[in-house]
């Protein structure tokens, strides 16, 4: 019973590091962030700290992980009832990452982080979440859009980053102004030709 109780007690306290490592962490990304304050914030002793997380970057880590792992779970709930159309499949995309982001802010910086700026203590253990995100990212579904009538003068990369710098410029007009759901239908319409005009732009 007292291995059961220290158990639930040591797990108690984890939970409780985490999430004030995950506030601190999300609100001032991690070379900004102390442990010290997280220790405050968990109310546990900075010793405590270290003694479940062997550094501020495995603790890094391991908010990173658990993070990750729900944004794959709700991507992966959500990729149920995504349309099989590529274009309006990019769209839903882009609107659900948008939300999920305004939803889970600190936990996003987190993954941003350690995607963009990993810590180099840890850089190369993120390194297989980064191939996994990138076979979930947009880019993925353009081998889906026919290239046939594309110009000679339109490389593969052209093509892509074309679409990705449109894609950009839909983020910034729709999911920085906080879209939600209810105007799903009429932005993914007007989304949608918006791709399409950039795309005939590029063909013969």
């Amino acid at each position: 019973m007292k291995r059961v109780k220290n158990m639930i007690q040591n797990s108690s306290l984890s939970h409780r590091i985490l999430v004030a490592a995950l506030q601190e962490f999300g609100t001032k990304g991690y070379s900004l962030s102390s442990t010290n304050t997280i220790a405050l914030k968990a109310d546990v002793s900075k010793g405590t700290v270290f003694k479940k997380f062997k550094s501020k970057a495995e603790l890094f880590y391991a908010v990173y992980s658990i993070e990750l792992d729900k944004f794959l779970s709700e991507y992966q709930t959500f990729q149920k009832v995504v349309s099989k159309n590529v274009f309006e499949q990019i769209i839903d995309i882009i609107i659900w990452k948008g939300n999920y982001t305004r939803d889970h802010p600190e936990a996003a910086n987190v993954l941003l982080e350690g995607i963009a700026n990993p810590p180099k203590e840890i850089k190369d253990k993120l390194l297989q979440s980064l191939v996994l995100l990138r076979e979930l990212s947009i880019s993925s579904l353009f081998s889906q859009i026919n290239r046939d009538n594309l110009r000679d003068d339109i490389s593969k990369e052209t093509f892509e980053r074309t679409l990705n710098l449109a894609i950009a410029g839909l983020q910034a007009t729709y999911i920085n102004k906080n879209v939600n759901y209810e105007l799903l239908n009429s932005i993914k319409e007007e989304s949608i030709e918006f791709l399409k005009i950039i795309i005939r732009g590029m063909e013969k």
